[in-house]
């Protein structure tokens, strides 16, 4: 686990990654990841300071861990950037779950100021059915919902 934030690591969100991959495919069920970036992070951490940095990504981690479905995985995939596996998720069902996780970020009182996430959200397909293609889609969909504007959700 995550020591600041409590949830599952790079290296196990990976290892996870690998094995529920496999089980979707294995049984043709659906299967979905969410990149979610914490925006203006670093703007955060320059103004309040890095311990008022680790509580809001604290807070963060606390409002997409109370947002998810118990079968669902969330990690700090690095810095300011979380992941979440969605197993047996389309991509709309996917795209509501990381607009929830949006909008509960967005409405969540934090000590310094507001903060807002930027999603990108990708599905398995026959194309992208692997650990590279749907992590890789999932933050080109993320990098797109920076660039349109921040504070969205945004589908590969």
């Amino acid at each position: 686990h995550d020591q600041l934030t409590g949830l599952l690591n790079r290296r196990t969100f990976d290892e996870q990654l690998h094995g529920e991959l496999l089980r979707a495919d294995r049984n043709g069920e659906p299967f979905a990841v969410a990149m979610l970036d914490v925006d203006h992070f670093k703007s955060y951490n320059d103004q309040f300071g890095h311990p008022a940095g680790d509580e809001a990504l604290r807070i963060v981690a606390g409002v997409i861990r109370d947002t998810l479905r118990s079968a669902d995985v969330a990690a700090r995939f690095g810095g300011e950037e979380f992941a979440i596996l969605l197993p047996q998720t389309h991509q709309n069902e996917a795209a509501m779950i990381a607009e929830r996780i949006r909008a509960n970020v967005a409405a969540t009182t934090f000590p310094c100021r507001e903060v807002t996430i930027s999603v990108g959200v990708a599905t398995c397909t026959d194309e992208l059915c692997t650990t590279e293609g749907i992590v890789l889609a999932a933050d080109k969909a993320l990098y797109a919902a920076k660039h349109a504007g921040r504070n969205r959700v945004v589908k590969a």
